[in-house]
């Protein structure tokens, strides 16, 4: 259980582990399909952003669990942090069950909006339906992982994912190149054996978190309708804020399948680079996140403003090292994935812009995750609705489409967006208005 002395690196550290393998997990299939075909990749990357909307979905009941028990364990409230965790296991459940439905129903509709290539259609079809039918293991995966950061508690889910990550490369090993005499099945091959080490994942991950919490399946029971009120007050605003973010990357993401073979399997090596480059702060901002939510519960919010600013300067600075590494690095980096000299190419004048982009991310990534564990949800939800629709949708097509840079005029359109949400955020957080808006 918590003991109120854990530093932000001993809760960051692991996270950042974890968050490292799931990058890894969520990017194996496309990294190993690179060996396989560039084409492969460009299937599973047209239909990316659209998978992962499902995670979003799931998270903001997540998030909600996270805020919630942060503050009601920083308050010593036991009875109320078992009825959250009751809650959101069950909401997430049904929610994972409805997703699911909708993903395999409605596959072909969904590709075809997004305007993926015929060819690459046909070729993902299986890892669509798969992966997006079967999400509900993420679900509980997710759940869980949310209630034991909690605690502060962040190393048990990085050894399940040590061991989802093995699990699943040796099943890509399996269904791509026939190791063990295994039929090689290409994408579809990749999306049995991502649903199948998430299956896995999720098991433990309930067994984990029930012992850890020692939380009973009759502990169920605890579900209340006003604790579902209170996830929700958090979760749909900030689902509406990343639900925005997903629907504009939706958008972006068939403006980008209008250029090109070339260009689709480019974005998707650049996206997989950048999530790289983001662990640290994503990291960085959800140690922020379980510390401020206990220095709120507890209240003490002239600390819970330090260690904020504090862990923006951290992560600003470390964003900045490492995109101008990647930028160095860029050629060398590009050929460990493909040797096609046009996706290189196409991909090679972005590098520069992941500098803009990376930097400007820091702002939103960790400042958002304050406001929120403070409880402060409503500015983020409306600021990132305005800009994110507002400039970085139209923008895309302007510098992208109209003005024909492609890729760099995409990925600018984007920088621009991190940048006024991030000023935006920093200016709310340095209000002090959060200071009033704590749940417990």
């Amino acid at each position: 259980m918590l003991d109120g002395k854990k530093s932000l690196f001993s809760i960051t550290i692991p996270i950042f582990l974890e968050l490292l393998l799931v990058t890894v997990v969520g990017n194996i299939d496309t990294i190993m399909l690179g060996r396989f075909s560039d084409k492969a990749v460009g299937a599973v990357g047209g239909m990316s952003q659209v998978l992962l909307i499902q995670n979003t979905i799931l998270s903001f009941i997540c998030l909600g669990t996270t805020i919630l028990m942060a503050q009601f364990i920083g308050a010593k409230n036991d009875k109320s942090t078992k009825e959250v965790i009751a809650v959101s296991l069950i909401m997430n459940l049904f929610i994972g069950l409805a997703l699911g439905l909708l993903y395999y129903v409605g596959w072909e509709w969904i590709l075809v909006k997004i305007k993926l290539p015929l060819q690459l259609r046909e070729m993902g079809m299986g890892y669509f339906k798969l992966v997006g039918g079967l999400c509900v293991f993420q679900a509980m995966s997710l759940t869980c992982g949310a209630v034991l950061k909690s605690y502060g508690n962040t190393k048990p889910m990085l050894f399940v994912n040590v061991g989802v990550n093995l699990i699943n490369i040796l099943g890509n090993g399996m269904f791509i190149f026939g190791w063990f005499g295994a039929p090689t099945l290409g994408v579809t091959g990749v999306g049995l054996s991502t649903v199948f080490s998430r299956f896995i994942g999720a098991i433990i991950s309930i067994i984990v978190m029930t012992s850890y919490c020692k939380f009973k399946f009759q502990d169920l029971k605890r579900f209340t309708i006003e604790k579902v009120k209170k996830i929700l007050s958090i979760g749909i605003p900030t689902a509406g804020e990343h639900l925005t973010w997903s629907l504009t990357q939706v958008i972006i993401l068939s403006m980008v399948n209008t250029m090109g073979e070339t260009q689709i399997t480019a974005r998707t090596y650049l996206a997989l680079i950048s999530s790289f480059i983001m662990i640290f702060s994503i990291a960085l901002g959800h140690g922020t996140a379980i510390q401020v939510g206990q220095l709120v519960g507890a209240g003490n919010k002239d600390k819970a403003y330090h260690q904020c600013m504090k862990s923006l300067t951290m992560s600003f600075v470390a964003a900045t090292i490492i995109s101008i590494l990647v930028f160095l690095l860029r050629y060398k980096i590009m050929n460990l994935f493909t040797k096609d000299v046009e996706v290189i190419a196409a991909a090679a004048v972005v590098f520069p812009w992941m500098i803009y982009i990376e930097t400007g991310r820091t702002f939103n990534i960790v400042v958002i995750n304050a406001l929120h564990a403070a409880g402060d949800i409503k500015f983020p939800m409306f600021m990132g609705c305005v800009v994110m629709l507002g400039v970085a949708a139209p923008l895309s097509w302007l510098l992208g489409i109209s003005m024909e840079w492609a890729l760099v005029g995409v990925w600018i359109a984007n920088g621009t967006d991190e940048w006024i949400r991030g000023f935006g955020m920093l200016w709310r957080w340095k209000s002090k208005k959060w200071m009033t808006k704590s749940f417990v």
